[in-house]
């Protein structure tokens, strides 16, 4: 099975001060997919993660999310496994809240709800396009600077908007963590 075949995909992730690494697992529990961060480690320890592939199997990446550093607003980088570009994701200031936006070849995709607690939808003009879930995976978890959330697609999804979804799901992590450093 790949990542782009199961409805609803689970994200486990393991992170610490030199790590933001993913299990992605599929409905039932299989591991279809897992994610490593990138960078060196001197640049993870000082910056944080600026840099995740998605591996689904050994030596196969299929996507890989990007820090595009600059000076204001957060922008990430979505390409697909072999570096070409798929996406761009920007984190905007607006009054009174945050918006993130999903810049899919031409297309404009939201992330809208409870976006740092992990409860949000993706949704473009076409409607919601998946729904995204914390799930509580216990304390000693917690402790251990793991977290669980579950990413349910609708079933019209194509696969390259799939790719581009998991990739804004991650690269949303990127950011939370940016902002938890600062």
């Amino acid at each position: 099975m790949t990542i782009l075949e199961p409805a609803v995909l689970v994200f486990q992730q393991t992170k610490n001060i030199m790590k933001n690494d993913f299990a992605i697992l599929d409905g039932g529990g299989v591991q279809v997919a897992h994610v490593e961060t990138g960078g060196s480690s001197l640049g993870r320890m000082f910056a944080g993660s600026r840099s995740l592939t998605v591996f689904d199997g050994p030596e196969n990446p299929v996507l890989q999310v990007k820090d595009a550093m600059g000076l204001g607003r957060d922008k990430m980088e979505i390409l697909d496994g072999q570096g070409n570009h798929m996406a761009n994701m920007v984190k905007r200031i607006t009054f009174f809240k945050t918006r993130v936006t999903l810049d899919y070849q031409g297309e404009e995709i939201d992330l809208t709800g409870n976006l740092w607690g992990f409860n949000f939808q993706i949704e473009s003009s076409a409607g919601v396009l998946a729904t995204v879930s914390r799930e509580w995976s216990g304390m000693g978890n917690a402790v251990l600077g793991k977290s669980t959330y579950a990413v349910q697609f609708t079933n019209t999804i194509d696969a390259g908007r799939k790719l581009a979804l998991i990739g804004a799901v991650l690269a949303l992590d990127l950011i939370r963590e940016k902002e938890n450093r600062c």
